[in-house]
Parts: structure tokens; sequence; C-alpha cells
């Protein structure tokens, strides 16, 4: 019997290529992620996510199960500070497909809605002070102001993406949001109302007036851009326009209101007199 010995060279150097798993790169990335949707939506085309697959397939649990809710909280510091920052800064770029999917967060909306509650109602108390400096009538502190800004706050991020989602599942759009989608970038967008709070303490109407339009100028202009391929292609292009510019107007009336309500106001709190003995 003839013994043939065979040469396995070949075989180790293509084992060094491959890497320590028995196939390539993307195999290693199929076995970290734990799915093939984590590995290929992942990967940007162009500079921009795939809109066909990002919105849904890293997506993961049950709507009703803790899983499905956890995987929103799961975000790292660079990414939010990263969101927050294109939140107020317009680029060519459409906010929801390059910065927020596949898998956007609930972490930051939720701290800059509590954040920028708390802000109004630290700031609007201290314009009330200065307000009423001198001026008739006793100062206090007002903590209507967190509940109302509260109240104010939560019915944006929450019931306004809800109706943006509703309009755009009633019109059949071509690339429908999902809904967590949509109430994270409103909750981003909030992000620039919080120093404009502290500089609202200034007490002079053209620059708060200043303030209005910087602001819902730069934060507006990303909802805009992000809403606006959802409807562009709709057959009835007023009912696009309108919901772009619905989208601004409503932007600018919660700015309005953040002055006119919790810094323009004077909330005099009335004391009491003694009743007589």
């Amino acid at each position: 019997m003839d013994l043939n010995f065979q040469n396995f060279d070949n075989v180790n150097s293509t084992n060094e290529q491959s890497g320590a798993f028995g196939g390539n790169i993307g195999d290693r990335n199929i076995l970290v992620g734990g799915s093939v949707g984590a590995t290929s939506s992942a990967a940007p085309s162009g500079g921009v996510f795939d809109d066909s697959q990002s919105t849904t397939s890293t997506r993961k649990g049950n709507f009703f199960s803790f899983e499905y809710y956890q995987q929103f909280f799961d975000v790292e510091t660079d990414q939010v500070i990263k969101r927050l920052l294109n939140s107020v800064i317009p680029t060519h770029r459409n906010y929801i497909q390059d910065f927020l999917q596949p898998i956007p967060d609930l972490w930051g909306p939720f701290w800059v809605s509590v954040t920028l509650v708390f802000a109004i109602g630290i700031f609007g108390n201290l314009a009330q002070f200065i307000e009423n400096d001198g001026a008739k009538g006793t100062y206090g502190s007002d903590f209507r102001m967190v509940t109302s800004a509260s109240t104010l706050i939560f019915l944006y991020v929450v019931i306004v993406p809800l109706l943006l989602y509703g309009l755009l599942w009633n019109r059949r759009s071509e690339l429908l949001h999902p809904y967590v989608d949509l109430v994270c970038l409103y909750g981003y967008s909030l992000a620039i109302f919080i120093p404009v709070s502290v500089l609202w303490i200034v007490d002079i109407g053209w620059f708060r007036w200043a303030l209005i339009f910087a602001s819902v100028g730069l934060s507006g202009t990303v909802l805009a851009r992000a809403i606006w391929p959802a409807v562009q292609n709709d057959n009835n292009k007023m009912i696009a326009f309108g919901t772009v510019i619905s989208v601004v107007v409503l932007h600018f009336l919660l700015a309005f209101t953040f002055k006119v309500y919790f810094f323009d106001s004077m909330h005099i709190v009335v004391v009491a007199s003694p009743s007589p003995i």
C-alpha cells in the first residue's frame, strides 16, 4: 500500500486569513451580533442607511415585552451626544435615517424632556423674581410652572408624533417612520430650548424674540428635513407641504408658549391676609 502525504500549508494559510472562526469576517460578526439583520442593516450605503431594512431588521422582541423597550435605553454616551448636536445643527442629512436608525433611543429624549421641565421651572421663577423686583406684590416660587411645563412637553413629545404617524399611515407613505423614531426625533428637538431657557431670564423683549426665531429656525429645519422625505411623494402636494409647515408651526407655537407663559407672564403669588381676631 502506497502512503501519500499531503501538504496542508494551504489549509493553514486559509485559516489564518479567515480568522479564529472557520469563516470570513462577516460570519464572525453574525455570531457576535446574534442575527444577520444586525450586520446587514448597520452598514451604511453612501452615508445613509437602507430604509427597507434599517427600521425593523435589528429591532427585537414583542411590542408588549420588556425586551422590546429595553433595547431603546441601551445606548452609548457618544451616540447620545452625537444625536444632541445634530438636533440643533441643520445639515443636508436626514436626521432619522442618518442619526437615529437602525435603532433609536428613548434615553436621550427622556432626559432632554426632564431637564427642560426643570430648566423652565427654575429659570422661569428666576425671571419672575427679576420682573417683580420692586413691583407691587409678593414674590414666591411657583411650582405650577413645573407641572404645566411637564404636561406641555409630554403632549408635544408623545401626542404630536402619534398624530404625525397616523397621518403618514393614512396617506400610505412610502417611507413610514416607526412611531418610536418620531418620538425620538421630537424628544431630541427640544434640546435647543434648554440653553435658550437660561437666556430667557434676560428681560429684554427683542432678545427673547430673537432667541425664539433662532432656536425654531435651527431645530425646526432639522424636523422639516426629517419629515419631508416621508411626504414628498404624496399625490396631494397640499397635504405634503401642509404637513411640513404644520410641523414647523407647532414647533414655533411651543417656543412661543414657553416665552409668553413661563417668562413673560407675571405669576404673582397672592398672600392671604390674616383674618381679623
